[in-house]
């Protein structure tokens, strides 16, 4: 019975969080429709498709980025194979909590012959790695948002830097793998791990956000006018509200979590209903750039 009740309440919880965060949003577009600015709104064709190149570029780095990770723990996957493995598991990361993410990736890792125990602590590296790359880019563009009434919680978020770094960087890590290898994955780990191939990999996946903010600044523009100057502030508002999404463990891909922050963030630089819809337009970006390259990798795969 218990057991039941562990593993039915995150679900529960998780969408009652996102019924919560879409019902306050919808109300908020609701009421303040006649101030969405429709003599400025114009679709740009050019702009998205440029927001779906810079999406792409941003997959290639974090595909280049796992095949460093499993290189550096003694473990070697080709391009055409990981493209699968990752896109393949992309859908499981939208069923409440990481570690549905985390198995689905294993499976198929496995399948490839890439033993549990490697596949899963990439993993859990990755996460890591990804979430310090995501802070850290908010705390590197944080100077352009100051002036704008930013969210206590995001300033918040960035004393989370010096934890992850420490994380990655110190004896925790080894630590930390072998208390999720224990009780997740029911298995023993013991990976040296050289701090040349982490920093690589840090420096990679901050490359990459950075990139991903760019593409989102892109899809922004193909929809509302926004000036070049902002670049700056939305790439770093962006990738707030990613890490506010991902440590959402309870909602599903960090859905409702990360379009309530992005919206948040976005309205001191445009109509807050034209934030929401941006937000809500960037999730549906996400979601069919994911379904597309993951349709693209069972191609290749075959």
């Amino acid at each position: 019975m218990k057991s039941s009740l562990t593993k039915i309440l995150p679900k529960v919880l998780g969408t009652a969080i996102i019924i919560v965060i879409i019902a306050y949003l919808s109300k908020k577009l609701y009421l303040s429709w006649s101030e969405i600015p429709f003599e400025t709104i114009s679709f740009n064709y050019k702009f998205l498709i440029l927001s779906i190149v810079g999406l792409f570029f941003s997959f290639l780095c974090a595909l280049i980025s796992w095949q460093i990770i499993l290189f550096s723990l003694g473990a070697k996957i080709g391009f055409k194979k990981s493209w699968w493995v990752i896109t393949g598991s992309y859908l499981a990361k939208y069923i409440p909590g990481h570690i549905w993410s985390i198995g689905g990736r294993m499976y198929l890792c496995k399948k490839e012959g890439i033993s549990e125990k490697i596949s899963g602590t990439g993993m859990v590296l990755e996460m890591i790695s990804l979430l310090s790359a995501a802070l850290l880019a908010s705390l590197l563009f944080i100077p352009s948002i100051i002036d704008k009434s930013i969210s206590t919680w995001m300033l918040g978020m960035l004393a989370l830097i010096p934890i992850t770094l420490v994380m990655l960087f110190t004896p925790l890590l080894n630590i930390i793998l072998k208390l999720t290898a224990r009780y997740i994955f029911k298995k023993e780990i013991s990976l040296e791990i050289k701090k040349s191939w982490l920093g690589l990999n840090l420096l990679i996946y901050i490359f990459n956000v950075v990139i991903q903010g760019i593409a989102f600044f892109l899809l922004i523009l193909s929809i509302y006018p926004i000036p070049v100057s902002n670049l700056p502030p939305v790439i770093g508002l962006y990738n707030g509200a990613w890490a506010t999404g991902f440590l959402s463990f309870i909602t599903p891909g960090g859905l409702g979590v990360r379009e309530g922050a992005v919206a948040l963030l976005l309205k001191s630089y445009m109509p807050f209903p034209m934030a929401i819809i941006i937000a809500g337009v960037s999730r549906i970006w996400v979601m069919i750039f994911e379904i597309i390259i993951a349709g693209i990798g069972f191609i290749i795969r075959k």
